[in-house]
C-alpha cells in the first residue's frame, strides 16, 4: 500500500493540469498559454510517468518529418520541445534522443461504446435502448430498478452498469499515431463519470494506452490500466464513494482533499469528502457456498446461506447466465437470506459477497439455484356430481410430490386424506375426515357456497408428507350428472 499526500499549491495545480486534461491550443497565443501551463505544473507533469507516443531521433530526421510521422503540425514543435525539456526548443535534438508527444497535440478519432446487453429498463436521454446500440461521447446512460447494461469501450474494456445507476461517457476515443515503421498505431483513451449507483469494470491490458481508463465520481478519480474493479457513487450504506479491486492496481484520488492512494487486488477504499487520509482496507473473503444448493419451490422459495462473522450485510447479484454478463437484480441484504419468489421460476446464477463495517463489498462467491413453481399436489383436481344421488366426488389424475434431493417433482402412488372446512382458517370442519382411494374420494353433501379442502398425501416409502389447501366454489345440488368445478389451490395452506 502506498499513500501520497499533496497539499502544496503547486501540487494542487498539478492535479488540475495533468496532461490528459489540458485544453487543445493553437497559434502563438495558444503556444504561450500551453508553455505557461506546463511550467506551472512543474516537472511531474512534463515528465509524466504514463506512456505516451514517442520517437527516437534518427539521422536525417527533421522537425517537419518527425511532426508528419507523429501526426502533428510542425508549428507545434515548440510545445513538443517544452514538454520534453529540450535545451533549445527551436532545434532538433541530437540523434538518439527520445521525443515524447503530449496527448493534447494529437488528432483523435471519436469511438462509440457498444451496448452488449441490456436487462429491464435502460435509457439514454430519457429514451429506452436495447442491446446493439452504439453510444458516442457525452451520452448519459441510466438503468432503472432491476435493470442493467453492459458496455464495451473502444479498447475492448467492458463496464457493467448496475441497477439504479447513471453514468456519462466523457471520453471514448483513439489517437492514431504512426510509428517508426510507418504503421499506424491506435492509442486508446476512455473516461466515465459515475453520477449515481455502481459499476463493475474489466479493463483490457491493451498497449498502447494514451492514458489510464478513468472513472470519476463526486469525490474521486480512479485511473486503471488493466484490472477488474468495482466503483459505487454515494452508496446509501456508507454515504461515501467506494472502490474495490479484484485484479491489478488502481490509483484512487480524493479530489476534495488532494490525496491519492494505490489500491491493490484484494483491497478497497472508501472516499469520504470530509476525510483527508485514505487507507486501503482488505476485502472480506468470499462466503462459503460450497454446499450444493437444493432447489427451491415457490411460493416458499427463501434461500439461506452460511453467515459470515465479519459481515454487516450481504450483496447478492442475480443473473440468468453463468458468466454474469447480465444482471437481473442486485440486492443488499441485512442477513444471509433472500426471497427468491420475486425472481420466478428458472435457473438462476448468483454472486454473493459480504459487506464490512466500512461498506466495502468483499470477494464474490458463485453458485446457481433452481427455483421451481410447485404445482398442485392433486393434479387436475375437480369435484363432480356422480351416481344416482348426485353425490359430490373429489377426483384427480395424479399426485405430485416435491423431491428436492432429486431436483424434480415426481409422481408417486399415494394415500390421500382430505377434510372439508367452512372457513379459510380451517377451524370449522364439515363432516369427518375423508379417506381417498387412488384417484377419488367421496365428499359429504354440501349446499351452495365456498369451502376449503385440506388435502394430505403420504407414501409408505417416503418420509415426507405433502399438504395443500384448495378452494371449492360449489353451486349446490344441480341434478346434472357429470357437473364439476375445478379447485383452486392455496400454495401456502
Amino acid at each position: 500500500m502506498i499513500h501520497v499526500s499533496r497539499s502544496s499549491a503547486s501540487a494542487s495545480r498539478s492535479r488540475r493540469l495533468r496532461p490528459a486534461s489540458l485544453p487543445r491550443l493553437s497559434g502563438v497565443a495558444g503556444s504561450i498559454g500551453f508553455c505557461l501551463a506546463l511550467l506551472a505544473a512543474g516537472p511531474a507533469l512534463a515528465q509524466a510517468s504514463m506512456p505516451v507516443p514517442s520517437h527516437v531521433v534518427q539521422r536525417g530526421d527533421t522537425i517537419q518529418s518527425i511532426s508528419k510521422r507523429l501526426g502533428i503540425a510542425a508549428s507545434q514543435w515548440e510545445q513538443v520541445a517544452l514538454y520534453n525539456k529540450l535545451p533549445d526548443g527551436g532545434k532538433l535534438p541530437p540523434v538518439g534522443t527520445t521525443v515524447r508527444l503530449p496527448l493534447q497535440l494529437l488528432n483523435f478519432t471519436p469511438a462509440r461504446a457498444h451496448v452488449i446487453t441490456t436487462v429491464g429498463h435502460v435509457q439514454v436521454g430519457g429514451q429506452s435502448i436495447q442491446a446493439g446500440v452504439r453510444l458516442g461521447e457525452n451520452a448519459r446512460i441510466q438503468t432503472l430498478a432491476n435493470s442493467s447494461a453492459m458496455l464495451e469501450l473502444s479498447d475492448g474494456s467492458r463496464v457493467q452498469l448496475m441497477p439504479h445507476s447513471v453514468a456519462d461517457i466523457v471520453e471514448n476515443r483513439h489517437y492514431p499515431v504512426r510509428n517508426d515503421s510507418g504503421q499506424t498505431v491506435n492509442w486508446f483513451a476512455s473516461k466515465l463519470r459515475l453520477a449515481q449507483g455502481a459499476l463493475e469494470a474489466a479493463v483490457q491490458k491493451v498497449s498502447p494506452r494514451a492514458k489510464p481508463l478513468e472513472v470519476e465520481t463526486a469525490t474521486s478519480m480512479i485511473g486503471v490500466r488493466g484490472t477488474r474493479f468495482r466503483v459505487a457513487s454515494a452508496d446509501p450504506y456508507v454515504r461515501a464513494d467506494r472502490a474495490e479491486v479484484l485484479e491489478g492496481i488502481i490509483n484512487n484520488e480524493n479530489t476534495w482533499k488532494d490525496t491519492e492512494i494505490l489500491v491493490h487486488a484484494g483491497e478497497g477504499v472508501v472516499v469520504d469528502p470530509n476525510q483527508g487520509i485514505m487507507q486501503a482496507i482488505p476485502l472480506l473473503p468470499a462466503p462459503d457456498l460450497a454446499a450444493q444448493q437444493a432447489p427451491l419451490f415457490m411460493p416458499d422459495a427463501t434461500w439461506t446461506f452460511p453467515e459470515q462473522p465479519e459481515a454487516r450485510a450481504y450483496r447478492v447479484i442475480v443473473s440468468r447466465d453463468a458468466q454474469h454478463v447480465t444482471t437481473q437484480r442486485s440486492e443488499l441484504l441485512a442477513g444471509p437470506a433472500m426471497d427468491m419468489n420475486v425472481l420466478g421460476e428458472g435457473l438462476w446464477y448468483l454472486r454473493v459477497r459480504a459487506v464490512d463495517a466500512h461498506g466495502l463489498e468483499g470477494r464474490d462467491a458463485f453458485t446457481r439455484l433452481q427455483v421451481i413453481a410447485a404445482p398442485s399436489l392433486l393434479d387436475q383436481a375437480s369435484v363432480y356430481q356422480e351416481g344416482p344421488d348426485f353425490q359430490p366426488v373429489l377426483r384427480w389424475s395424479r399426485v405430485l410430490f416435491k423431491q428436492p434431493q432429486e431436483q424434480q417433482i415426481r409422481e408417486v402412488p399415494s394415500q390421500v386424506s382430505a377434510q372439508l372446512f367452512h372457513d379459510a382458517a380451517l377451524r370449522s370442519p364439515v363432516g369427518e375426515l375423508i379417506q381417498g382411494q387412488t384417484h377419488e374420494a367421496v365428499l359429504p353433501r354440501i349446499g351452495a357456497g365456498t369451502y376449503y379442502l385440506r388435502v394430505t398425501a403420504s407414501h409408505p416409502q417416503l418420509p415426507e408428507t405433502e399438504q395443500q389447501t384448495y378452494v371449492l366454489r360449489w353451486a349446490g345440488d344441480t341434478r346434472i350428472q357429470g357437473y364439476h368445478t375445478l379447485l383452486d389451490y392455496l400454495p401456502r395452506g
